[in-house]
């Protein structure tokens, strides 16, 4: 078959206007001798194309030779020129022509006779894992499928578009060929058991030469989806809960108002949802007892921030790496600081200890608190407190100015780690 197709490229271009070179013709000026020679050189081209199509074809070469006969071109100003040259630059004309029908006919004759065009051609490919390998392929076209792999593999044939599954095989050797019924693109799954090498081949054989070169680039994109989806992975993430259905307001008054009236602490219960592994907090603090447009919006604004990381692909949730994304979302939501106001804040794990720091039977120093967590003078700020598998935490707050009273604003959001699952979405530009 392969002598035929050769046989036929020398016939088709025997005739392909003749071999005329820029030097036999007369009467050319220097600029119109370049395009006769440009021209020239790129029938040569050409020709050249159609040998290799012919000998060894495959999507690349056939592609070349269509782009380049397509692009085949010659113009001339006859200004000056005799007959006999004007004949010379339309017998040019005329052969570039002949070779651009000449070209398309030996294209789909290959195509017509080899009956296969490599779309994917991977060796020794290292598998360890599910892999994915998109095609676009059109209504009629036949598509052929080879797999051989070291140990037994699954190998399953989806349309992209529909999630439906076409075939589904499961041996070391897979060599198999259908016709495509839609058009669209189509997803080879392959499922290695265990970590093996595999060679992959994806071909095709189109309905006509044109659909060799004119087929559309298939684009790529991570989206979230469901468990069970097709192409689902899941990777880390985290779920937000409030803790406070609103923002817990506190008055502490300045030492001195208290010894008549008041309080210069305050104790707050967090109870903590279960399988919460930190809570996350903002401690707004004014001289004012004024609300802001901010107070009770540090769920959303984390919730934003959250989605934005997300978006933005950055690794999402690790229990042994958990800083870096708690860390990101409180940096991104840091409450407006007022220079003169300031308390101090502790945690305790224990409630007995809250209890008596609340009731002020122990100076605070001889209390067991988490002194990692807690902070002493500060002012309005947020921050991350592992929960350490207690299903209660108590921060207490006090205010240890003479004169002055603080207020404060108090949100918390429970971390809980979850899966979330995302698959590569597949269209064609």
């Amino acid at each position: 078959m392969k002598y035929i197709v050769i046989l036929f490229v020398v016939l088709v271009f025997g005739g392909c206007g003749g071999t005329t070179t820029k030097n036999e013709v007369v009467n050319l000026s220097e600029r119109e001798a370049y395009r006769y020679d440009k021209a020239l050189q790129e029938i040569a081209q050409v020709e050249s194309l159609c040998e290799q199509v012919a000998t060894s074809p495959s999507q690349e070469a056939i592609v070349a030779l269509l782009i380049k006969a397509k692009a085949l071109k010659y113009d001339y100003n006859d200004e000056g020129m005799n007959v006999e040259t004007i004949q010379h630059c339309d017998s040019l004309k005329m052969r570039i022509m002949s070779c651009q029908e000449r070209a398309v006919s030996v294209a789909e004759s290959v195509v017509l006779q080899s009956g296969e065009i490599n779309l994917l051609n991977l060796s020794e490919q290292l598998l360890t894992e599910r892999t994915y390998y998109p095609v676009y392929l059109k209504k009629g076209e036949n598509l052929y499928c080879k797999i051989e792999s070291s140990s037994a593999l699954t190998a399953k044939l989806y349309n992209a578009d529909t999630e439906r599954l076409i075939k589904s095989y499961q041996r070391n050797k897979i060599i198999d060929s259908l016709t495509i019924a839609n058009t669209g693109i189509y997803l080879l799954e392959v499922i290695p058991q265990g970590k093996l090498y595999a060679n992959v081949s994806l071909g095709f054989r189109p309905a006509e030469s044109v659909d060799i070169y004119n087929r559309p680039a298939i684009c790529t994109e991570q989206v979230e989806c469901k468990k069970g989806d097709l192409g689902a992975v899941g990777v880390p993430g985290i779920v937000m809960r409030k803790c406070f259905e609103e923002p817990r307001k506190f008055t502490l008054r300045g030492q001195i108002k208290a010894a008549f009236s008041g309080n210069a602490k305050a104790l707050v219960a967090v109870q903590v949802p279960a399988g919460t592994t930190d809570i996350l907090y903002s401690m707004r603090i004014a001289t004012s007892e004024s609300s802001r447009s901010e107070d009770g919006k540090f769920h959303d604004n984390l919730t934003r921030s959250y989605k934005r990381i997300k978006f933005l692909g950055l690794p999402l949730y690790e229990k042994t790496t958990s800083n870096g994304l708690l860390n990101t979302l409180l940096d991104d939501n840091r409450p407006i600081r007022e220079e003169d106001a300031y308390c101090n804040m502790y945690v305790f794990r224990n409630q007995s200890q809250a209890k008596r720091f609340q009731d002020g039977t122990k100076a605070v120093a001889l209390l067991n608190y988490d002194v990692d967590y807690s902070t002493v003078g500060t002012q309005s700020c947020n921050g991350r407190i592992p929960t350490k598998g207690a299903k209660t935490i108590y921060l207490a707050f006090e205010n240890e100015r003479m004169r002055y009273t603080n207020y404060i604003w108090v949100e918390v959001e429970a971390v809980v780690p979850n899966t979330v699952y995302y698959r590569t979405k597949y269209s064609i530009n």
